[in-house]
């Protein structure tokens, strides 16, 4: 790999590991959003709310 080529690729993995970071970091927000039921009143925030319960519900089952 040339100096010019491996310049490039930092940058690149640079962007793309803040970019993970903000994902990460939505993901977060959005379950704490899901969790305190804040994430709306529409159809696809109450099924997203029904599923997100269920599996911990699941998950407490099985911790057991």
């Amino acid at each position: 790999m040339n100096a010019k080529t491996n310049l490039r690729h930092q940058r690149f993995n640079t962007f793309h590991n803040k970019h993970n970071q903000r994902v990460a970091d939505f993901h977060k927000r959005h379950a704490t959003q899901i969790a305190n039921g804040d994430n709306g009143n529409s159809l696809l925030a109450r099924w997203e709310r029904f599923v997100y319960n269920k599996a911990l519900d699941i998950l407490k089952i099985f911790k057991k």
